[in-house]
């Protein structure tokens, strides 16, 4: 009987970690969607996956989901004062078994919940030019905090999840550092 593994992503996995990426991404580059995960390389993967923390869900040696917890610490401009969650990506062929959702209650009870004690997290999805991720988000919890316009004709929205209801502090999730460039060009 096969088992899944849970486990923080090595440099080793990176060929692996770009092909799921790459095939789970591919669908939102075409619907005109700009994120650095629809247009990865080997370079940023392997990046990521030295500076952050790339979780994987693994089956018999092969990657199946992968998410990114990326801590306020790691950079000076961090998105928000919680950790930030990107490049979640499972295989497409394993669509609707609930293997996204698998590695996503893990990376939330084990690891934030249970490990680093965090009161909540962020994200951030499209509102515009994807059909169905905002509202799989709020119907899973999230709530927005921030929505920028893109230059691609896409709404940048920001979510939140709160896990530990008692220690959460909206003050904390801060103003994402692109939030003066928006100010800025408003006011032009």
């Amino acid at each position: 009987m096969s088992k899944d593994i849970f486990r923080i992503a090595t440099e080793a996995d990176a060929p692996a970690f770009l092909e799921l990426l790459s095939s789970a991404f591919k669908p939102l580059g075409e619907m005109g969607i700009d994120w650095p995960s629809t247009r990865a390389t080997l370079e940023m993967v392997t990046d990521n996956i030295k500076n952050s923390t790339a979780v994987v869900l693994e089956r018999d040696g092969r990657l199946l989901s992968t998410i990114t917890i990326r801590f306020p610490w790691e950079s000076t401009t961090p998105v928000s004062g919680y950790p930030f969650v990107w490049w979640f990506a499972t295989d497409p062929d394993l669509a609707g078994q609930g293997i996204g959702n698998k590695l996503l209650n893990y990376v939330e009870n084990t690891l934030l919940i249970d490990t680093f004690k965090a009161p909540a997290y962020t994200l951030g999805t499209s509102g515009r030019k994807h059909p169905w991720l905002l509202q799989m988000y709020e119907g899973k919890g999230y709530k927005r905090y921030f929505e920028h316009e893109n230059d691609n004709g896409d709404l940048g929205i920001l979510m939140y999840k709160v896990l530990i209801p008692e220690r959460f502090d909206a003050n904390v999730l801060g103003t994402p550092p692109f939030a003066d460039k928006q100010v800025e060009q408003s006011s032009k």
